[in-house]
Parts: C-alpha cells; sequence; structure tokens
C-alpha cells in the first residue's frame, strides 16, 4: 500500500513557484501554514510588483476525504469551511459548489470575501490525505483572474476518489457466514454423490474437502478485491492483510469443523441392502457389524453343543453287550 501524495497546481504561465515565487507570496502563504497547522507543499504566485501578489497556496492534511462529504453540496462546503476557517474566518461563503477536474473526480470549492481580498479554496481527496488549496486575489483583480483562477482548479493534479465508506464489521462477519452458507450448500450437493443413501458422514468429509480449496481460491480473490480499498479499510481501522488473514482463517474454523461433526455420524443406508435377512434396513454402523459378528458365533456354538451331546447317549447302547443265552442270566427256560 502506497501512500498518496498531495495534490499539486499547474502554475499559469508567466507564474513562478516554490522558491522563485515572489517573496510577498511566499510569506502569506507560511502566514498560513501556521494559521493551518498544516505543512505547506507548493506555492505559486505572480511575478513581484508594486501591487498585491496573487498567491495561492498547497497544503497538505493528513487525514483522508470521506466519501460522505460528497452526498451534497452543503456537507461539501461546510467540510471545506472547517478546514479554511483559521485563514478566512467563520463566515459563510459567498459561493461554493462541487466541481469535477479534468480528470474526472470532484473537489469542493467555495469564495469568501476577507478584509478587501477575495479567497477562493478547494478541498481535493489526494488518496490518505486531503489537499488544501487557497487562492487570494484582490478583488479589483478577480475579474481579470477569473478565468486563470478556474483553470487552476479544473487542472489540479493528483486528485482521487474520496475514501469509500468501508464497514470492517460487516465484512468480519460475512465472512463467517458466506463460509458457513458455503459448507452446507456443499454439504446438501455431496448428499446426491454418496455411496449411501443419507451417508451424511461420507457427503461432509467430500464437501470439507472441497471447500479447503475454495477457501484458498476465495481468500486470494479477497485480497485482489480488496486491494483498491486498502486506505477504506485502514481508515475503518484495519488492514487488509489483517482483514485477509481473518477471512482465510473463518474458512478453514468452518470447514475444520464441519469435517469433525460430520465424522462422528453414523453411515447411511446401503443401496444395495438385502430385502430380508439382518441387514435389510441397510442402517448399519462398525459397531453394528461387531455385535452381528459375536452373535452369529454365539449361534454356532450353541447348535454344535445339543449335536455332541446327543452324539455320546445315541453312542452308549451300541457299545453295551448284549446278554448271552448261554450264560444263566436269565434263568433256564
Amino acid at each position: 500500500m502506497v501512500a498518496q501524495a498531495a495534490a499539486r497546481v499547474v502554475a499559469p504561465l508567466g507564474w513562478a513557484e516554490s522558491a522563485r515565487a515572489a517573496p510577498a507570496a511566499q510569506r502569506r502563504a507560511s502566514e498560513w501554514k501556521d494559521a493551518l497547522g498544516l505543512p505547506l507543499e507548493q506555492v505559486a504566485s505572480e511575478r513581484d510588483n508594486d501591487r498585491f501578489v496573487e498567491t495561492v497556496a498547497v497544503f497538505e492534511r493528513p487525514e483522508p476525504v470521506a466519501e460522505l462529504v460528497f452526498t451534497s453540496e452543503e456537507a461539501a462546503i461546510e467540510a471545506l469551511a472547517l478546514v479554511v476557517a483559521p485563514v478566512v474566518g467563520e463566515q459563510p461563503p459567498v459561493a461554493g459548489e462541487i466541481r469535477t477536474v479534468a480528470t474526472g473526480e470532484q473537489v469542493v470549492w467555495a469564495q469568501w470575501s476577507v478584509d478587501e481580498v477575495t479567497y477562493e479554496c478547494v478541498l481535493a481527496p489526494s488518496g490518505d490525505t486531503a489537499t488544501i488549496v487557497i487562492m487570494a486575489v484582490l478583488p479589483s483583480d478577480f475579474g481579470f483572474q477569473r478565468e486563470r483562477l478556474d483553470e487552476i482548479v479544473s487542472s489540479l493534479e493528483g486528485v482521487t476518489t474520496p475514501m469509500p465508506k468501508f464497514s470492517l464489521v460487516s465484512w468480519l462477519v460475512g465472512a463467517a457466514l458466506v463460509w458457513l452458507a458455503l459448507a452446507l450448500a456443499l454439504h446438501a450437493l455431496m448428499l446426491a454423490f454418496v455411496d449411501q443413501d443419507h451417508d451424511h458422514k461420507q457427503a461432509g468429509t467430500r464437501a470439507s474437502v472441497i471447500m479447503l480449496a475454495l477457501v484458498v481460491v476465495g481468500t486470494v480473490a479477497a485480497y485482489v478485491q480488496l486491494g483498491d480499498r486498502a486506505f477504506a479499510i485502514a481508515y475503518a481501522g484495519g488492514s487488509l492483510n489483517g482483514l485477509t488473514m481473518w477471512i482465510f482463517l473463518t474458512g478453514i474454523i468452518v470447514a475444520g469443523g464441519h469435517f469433525l461433526i460430520v465424522s462422528r455420524l453414523d453411515r447411511g443406508v446401503i443401496r444395495s441392502a438385502p430385502e430380508t435377512g439382518a441387514f435389510a434396513s441397510g442402517i448399519y454402523s462398525t459397531s453394528d457389524v461387531l455385535r452381528s459378528s459375536i452373535t452369529r458365533t454365539n449361534m454356532r456354538m450353541r447348535t454344535e453343543e445339543p449335536a455332541a451331546a446327543s452324539g455320546s447317549w445315541a453312542a452308549a447302547p451300541s457299545e453295551a453287550q448284549p446278554p448271552d443265552e448261554d450264560s444263566g442270566v436269565f434263568g433256564p427256560d
């Protein structure tokens, strides 16, 4: 971010400026500097003669001109009058308006008549500073100098657009809401491509991965878009780098939080689930699979135990020897 220098006047043909300006003009500009308490950037004047020396002085104010100043001519003229009051006094100007310079930018112009001197003053936006131009001529020479003074105003160099209004809070809150809405939209979209019906875990995981890529792209786009408003962001109490970092971190937090939430969800309904049997519903989790495996093992063990028992009893009669008829066990016939 490069600070904007004060605007400059183009000295009319035959005028002198800076160190070559008339001594009387330099003394007058120095008095204005002390009254305004602002740094003097440029002095221009007609060549010295016995009469009053027409003087143009340029001052730089270390505050930007807010866009709000140009909402109406009344507001613009009032803003200019407050700045130049130490020179022209508290009385209202005899004329004033918003003018457009040759570059297409707008400035505030007003005219005062004080102590037999006509003052024309200009408030011009110049990036993160404001430029104040004060011109002084004798009323008797004003008609002759009128066109020349208008040319000085219209040919001002370095005038910029006024500082646009920037709501830092809206951007801070809005960034979080945009990332949250994007995460929910991606989640809903990914549900159409999952392997199982209503599988929020898989949909959320995919959405989080896509979200991370979009956070990087979105942060870069925001930095480029906000580059021209760096002065406005600083004037609002923030910084371009700080706001960009906030946008990036909120996106990462939303994507990470989304992933952590969906990772705790169970799988959805298997689209190829059987119509009957233990998994007919198609809804199960890892714990369901383990529970089902244990159940089947217990069932097999219970089935094998009766079979083994019945086998041992069946073998008993076959192993016993039938009684011998000749042994006399049953006695004689």
